[in-house]
């Protein structure tokens, strides 16, 4: 698919029926419901500006496709300054009010395939999970979120289906709106059952995001213009014995979870 429209985010958000909660109800329905509407809407302007300004907002891929330019792994100062000029657009459409647009995860996405070599030193199957992750999101431009490990976090054994990981806790922004999560190791945690990064479609069973209550504050345009379309929805997660399959590019190495940045 590559770069996709408004309307696209908003069927796939919908069809996906990931677990929110707010105000101590589960959320039916994102797209429709009165405190998240109009920030999921707002996302979708941002993914139909790509629709709009092709040239600006994607580029193309070595197999003919478009992708939207913040996947973009830039060779020359010039791919650079294209990239820039994305963010700054995605931007200036909030006056930087919306706290984590695609485009923050899907450069860091970028990024860590491009430097999937140093994945190798874990475990050489792990280079080549980030470099089908990397494909994987900017063929479907997946709207991705991030939290990290923390000390509740608990890594099971490895089964069939993968690595069982549980646990909460942990703060994640953008939270009902995302299609994927991304856990990445916390450099404060030491200890190799810390030593854990992967990604995880976020309507994954056991999961659920607990999103900070907004009080009704998303549903007056006059009383809060800017949470009225700009709320991220600050939040946290809670799981429960799910199963991390092909999606990890660390496992307990802790050279690589304290990498110098």
């Amino acid at each position: 698919m590559g770069a996709r429209s408004g309307s696209n985010y908003l069927s796939t958000l919908k069809k996906l029926n990931a677990e929110i909660w707010l105000g101590g109800e589960r959320v039916a329905e994102v797209t429709s419901h009165p405190a998240l509407r109009n920030c999921a809407r707002a996302l979708a302007s941002l993914y139909d500006m790509q629709m709009e300004r092709v040239e600006q907002m994607t580029y193309r891929t070595d197999d003919g496709g478009r992708a939207g330019m913040s996947f973009i792994q830039p060779k020359s100062i010039e791919a650079v300054r294209k990239r820039s000029r994305m963010m700054a657009a995605w931007a200036n459409f909030s006056g930087g009010m919306v706290a984590r647009t695609p485009d923050h995860l899907n450069g860091g996405i970028a990024a860590m395939a491009a430097a999937r070599d140093y994945f190798a030193a874990s475990d050489p199957r792990y280079r080549d999970n980030i470099a089908s992750y990397y494909l994987e999101a900017r063929k479907h431009d997946w709207c991705a979120t991030h939290t990290f490990i923390n000390l509740e976090t608990r890594l099971g054994e490895k089964t069939a289906a993968g690595i069982i990981v549980s646990g909460g806790g942990m703060p994640v922004t953008l939270a009902p709106f995302a299609e994927e999560l991304i856990v990445f190791p916390s450099t404060s945690l030491s200890d190799d059952a810390h030593a854990l990064a992967f990604a995880i479609p976020c309507n994954t069973k056991g999961l659920k995001f607990i999103c900070d209550d907004t009080s009704g504050a998303a549903s007056s345009r006059r009383d809060a213009p800017l949470a009225f379309r700009c709320n991220g929805l600050r939040g946290r997660i809670r799981g429960r014995d799910g199963a991390v399959g092909a999606r990890v590019p660390v496992r307990r190495h802790r050279k690589m979870q304290r990498a110098p940045r």
